[in-house]
């Protein structure tokens, strides 16, 4: 059994939208390893504590945490920086975690929800193949419930889970400040979008080197849809 974690950059507006891709991207946490998963996101929010003097109650929103403003949340925007490297590196090494994500060209589709979670469920069942021995097998679906949560998934993308299990049931709201784990798809999100179209800050060497570590997470250039 798998539970993923997913979150979303953009919109799905069209001609008058700010923004050219929608991306969802998933955090997938095979279920024996989920207990683990949640300790060591834990850990390393006490770390950033201790090191850097994030709150332990603070809720990352990257688009914040790694914008523009010179101090956010009592930090200037390079020990925010070194915060996200400690994130990327941390979560790197953890058992029986993937990552998986798919970006839509808006432009070129008018279905984008669908097309969106069609892919998105087609690349967690490729970062879930080969993980099948376990007999509790099926997927659940957690959303932030504010932005990435559909009433419910496209029918065509329920072909997409053979591998991963069948699907217990809808997608699943969960507020984002009460999860690291969303909080972490966030940042993985967000990272993606800069490696697509980069704002200043991400044409810099310290955002490069972000940007080279998200990569590696997820051992491929995003797939397009």
């Amino acid at each position: 059994m798998h539970i993923a974690y997913i979150d979303e950059s953009g919109d799905l507006g069209g001609a008058r939208s700010p923004t050219r891709h929608f991306i969802l991207c998933a955090v997938v946490v095979r279920h024996e390893y989920w207990a683990g998963f949640n300790e060591a996101l834990q850990s390393i929010r006490s770390r950033l504590h201790e090191r850097h003097g994030l709150r332990l109650d603070a809720e990352i929103h990257t688009s914040q945490f790694l914008g523009g403003s010179e101090l956010h949340l009592g930090m200037e925007i390079k020990e925010r920086f070194q915060c996200m490297h400690h994130v990327l590196v941390s979560v790197a090494s953890l058992p029986g975690v993937r990552f998986a994500r798919i970006c839509v060209e808006k432009t070129m589709a008018h279905d984008i929800m669908d097309r969106a979670w069609f892919r998105l469920l087609s690349e967690i069942n490729q970062v879930s193949d080969g993980e099948t021995t376990c007999q509790a097998r099926g997927l659940i679906l957690l959303c932030d419930h504010h932005n990435t949560l559909p009433y419910r998934p496209p029918a065509s993308s329920l072909d997409a889970i053979a591998n991963a299990g069948p699907l217990l049931e809808l997608p699943l709201g969960r507020d984002s400040k009460d999860s690291h784990a969303l909080q972490l798809a966030d940042i993985l999100v967000y990272l993606t979008r800069q490696s697509i179209t980069p704002n200043a800050y991400f044409s810099k060497s310290r955002g490069r080197r972000l940007l080279r570590m998200t990569e590696a997470l997820f051992g491929k250039p995003c797939p397009r849809a």
